[in-house]
């Protein structure tokens, strides 16, 4: 099959065996795949891999093989909801709990930029047929943003989105959608102590004067203005996935007595039904041939905050 493969000098289209499939798991025919800041990192070698390994995991695709005693059947129209799969070998796998080392689709194990994939069951969730491929396709981003819902944090409070760029967005439509109408945004600029959030004094925000921050830019700048503009005893939720540790100012944020709160994924079916009825219309971008990788990598480096960058089989 046809597969876009980061190998040790660059990430191209090559031809792989088509992956066997494991108990438990299911064999997919990829419709739709996009790319998120995580392939790019990793096509470009930001983010190591350790070897040759098949990009991507945010998709929708069609059942093609399953257990027997699977929920799904051939044909079933299914995203990868949730792209973490279990090690299966830790303590935490073997008493039956979450696991503690969890293996990232298309960073750990190959992942959707091919004519097919193979993902456990349980990272699947059904989609309706009439939702558009596009945004089936972002069901896995609306869940890893609607995770900010797990967070402590509540409707009523004054928040802010630091961030700029599709996370950042979509993490402020969703919060906006479940009721969060006090929710702000700021991009992670570079102020000095002691000034606000880039000029923000005529919303009357000052530094630790929100409930809650969700630190959406990963990196070390963020989260110390994240840090620096909850108020004390406030919550910052961590939810970018940096390529590289960051640094934080721990100092402050214990003698400020601030809750970090670290979350993944929200509730898969929640986010199926975010897909259907958020305004996203803006952040969709082009679609490209599975071929043409090369250009739609291009693309996105050129342009790392616009529009999402789609890619269809042949």
């Amino acid at each position: 099959m046809k597969a876009v493969i980061r190998n040790s000098e660059s990430a191209e289209i090559g031809d792989i065996p088509a992956p066997p499939r494991p108990p438990g798991w299911v064999r997919l025919r990829v419709l739709m795949a996009a790319i998120c800041r995580t392939d790019v990192q990793a096509a470009t070698g930001l983010l190591p891999l350790g070897g040759r390994r098949v990009l991507g995991h945010e998709m929708v695709g069609e059942v093609v093989e399953a257990d027997s005693t699977s929920s799904y059947r051939h044909g079933d129209r299914v995203a990868v909801a949730l792209p973490l799969i279990s090690c299966g070998q830790c303590k935490a796998c073997a008493d039956g709990d979450r696991c503690a080392h969890r293996l990232m689709l298309g960073v750990d194990t190959d992942g959707a930029f091919a004519e097919q994939v193979v993902v456990p069951e349980a990272s699947l969730c059904a989609v309706p047929t009439d939702l558009a491929l596009t945004r089936a396709a972002c069901v896995e981003p609306i869940a890893a943003m609607s995770a900010v819902l797990n967070a402590p944090i509540r409707p009523d409070e004054r928040g802010l989105v630091l961030g700029s760029g599709r996370i950042a967005d979509l993490t402020t439509r969703v919060l906006r959608a479940r009721g969060f109408d006090g929710v702000e945004t700021a991009p992670a600029l570079d102020s000095p102590e002691g000034e606000d959030l880039g000029g923000r004094a005529e919303n009357g925000a000052t530094w630790e004067s929100y409930d809650f921050v969700v630190e959406a830019a990963g990196t070390d700048r963020a989260l110390d203005l994240a840090i620096r503009s909850v108020r004390p005893g406030g919550v910052v939720v961590l939810k970018s996935r940096p390529a590289v540790p960051i640094a934080t100012d721990v100092t402050r944020a214990v003698r400020n007595d601030v809750t970090l709160a670290a979350v993944s994924y929200g509730p898969l079916d929640d986010a199926v039904r975010l897909a259907g009825e958020l305004e996203i219309d803006d952040l969709l971008g082009p679609v490209y041939p599975l071929a043409r990788f090369g250009e739609a990598l291009a693309l996105s480096l050129d342009r790392p905050l616009g529009p999402k960058i789609f890619l269809v089989t042949e």
